[in-house]
């Protein structure tokens, strides 16, 4: 475990919350170091992001609040401002994550729209060319080229079905879980 990896406790439960307890023994376990932003824009670290994702994930209960006990080094625990700062963070991180993601939903949407409409009007196409040369021409080749038109037409719809039908539901989930910690409260104890 490198110096930058948060040291992760355990998942609880605790009045109606789901408890995610995280170790941070160095400002570099919990923000992207490299990143000049100011605390509250700065990206987290990947890690930690991560185990906070991965967590939430596991939570049996998916409708309960998320609570996160941030278990600060001393040095870290003792700056107030920083502390502050660091409960704030969370939140604000998860809450820019979901603008990020609500954004590229909404385009794969309108990308998957457009892309069941050309689908839609090439199959119609393919099965009506289909039809002419399986119906009106006698010739074997001939049957065979029709009938693959018809498949090929069928292939057409297959990026906007795959959407509809899984990757929609997928970044729907993943949004819902960048929600749950967008929300999630945050508070600080020592690190013993």
């Amino acid at each position: 475990m490198s110096e930058n990896t948060p040291h992760v406790c355990c998942l609880g439960e605790d009045c109606g919350h789901q408890i995610i307890e995280v170790r941070i023994g160095t400002i570099g376990q919990f923000y992207q170091t490299l990143d000049p932003s100011p605390d509250l824009e700065k990206d987290l670290n990947p890690d930690t992001v991560e185990y906070l994702i991965d967590t939430t994930e596991e939570m049996k209960n998916q409708k309960e609040e998320v609570h996160i006990d941030l278990y600060l080094e001393n040095s870290l625990f003792q700056n107030t401002e920083l502390k502050s700062r660091m409960e704030k963070s969370i939140p604000a991180y998860f809450s820019r994550r979901v603008d990020i993601l609500e954004h590229k939903h909404r385009m794969s949407h309108k990308k998957a729209r457009k892309n069941l409409i050309r689908g839609l009007a090439f199959l119609i196409v393919c099965v009506a060319l289909s039809v002419i040369l399986t119906n009106f021409v006698d010739n074997a080749l001939v049957y065979a080229f029709g009938q693959s038109l018809t498949v090929i037409g069928w292939v057409a719809l297959w990026n906007p079905a795959e959407f509809y039908l899984y990757n929609h539901r997928e970044e729907k989930d993943e949004i819902n879980i960048m929600k749950r910690l967008a929300g999630a409260s945050v508070s600080s104890k020592p690190l013993t």
